[in-house]
C-alpha cells in the first residue's frame, strides 16, 4: 500500500438517489481495510432505516445538524460529533438543516462499490426496487419505516 492524499473537493462523486456521495478513500487504496465517503445532504435527506450485514460505519458530522437512529435510540448530532453504527445494528439518519455534510468511515471496505454501482445508473434508472436489489448484493437490508 501507498499513502493516499485526497485534496478538498477531490474524490469520485456518485449520485445516489439525488444525494452526492464522494468517495474520498477507496478500499482498493487501503488493501480492503476500510473506505471513507462523504455524504452531502439536504434538509430531511438521509437513508431510510437499514442494516449493514458486512460492515460497521463511523459517522463524523462536518456540517449541519442530524438526527441519527441507531439500535432503537435517537441521537441529535452537530459538527464535531462522532457516531458508530456496528454491523448488524439497524440505523439511519436525517439531516435537520438546509445543508449537512458527513464523513463516513466504512469498515471493512467494499460498500463504496454499492455507491459506484447505483451512481452509474441514470436518475430515471435509480428506482427504489432496483436500488434495494443492488443493496442485497452488498449485504444491505432496508427496513420498513418506523411507526409513530
Amino acid at each position: 500500500m501507498q499513502p493516499v492524499h485526497v485534496s478538498a473537493g477531490e474524490g469520485k462523486v456518485c449520485n445516489v438517489l439525488g444525494i452526492p456521495i464522494r468517495i474520498r478513500v477507496h478500499g482498493r487504496d487501503t488493501g480492503g481495510t476500510h473506505s471513507v465517503v462523504e455524504s452531502a445532504d439536504k434538509i430531511d435527506g438521509g437513508p431510510p432505516p437499514h442494516i449493514h450485514h458486512n460492515e460497521s460505519e463511523t459517522f463524523q458530522v462536518l456540517e449541519g445538524k442530524y438526527e441519527f437512529m441507531c439500535g432503537g435510540k435517537k441521537v441529535m448530532a452537530q459538527p464535531g460529533d462522532t457516531l458508530f453504527a456496528p454491523k448488524g445494528v439497524p440505523h439511519g439518519y436525517r439531516c435537520l438543516t438546509p445543508r449537512g455534510l458527513l464523513s463516513v468511515t466504512i469498515l471493512p471496505a467494499g460498500f463504496e462499490e454499492f455507491f459506484e454501482e447505483v451512481g452509474a445508473l441514470s436518475a430515471a434508472e435509480q428506482q427504489i426496487p432496483r436500488v434495494i436489489e443492488i443493496g442485497k448484493k452488498y449485504g444491505l437490508e432496508f427496513l420498513p419505516p418506523p411507526t409513530a
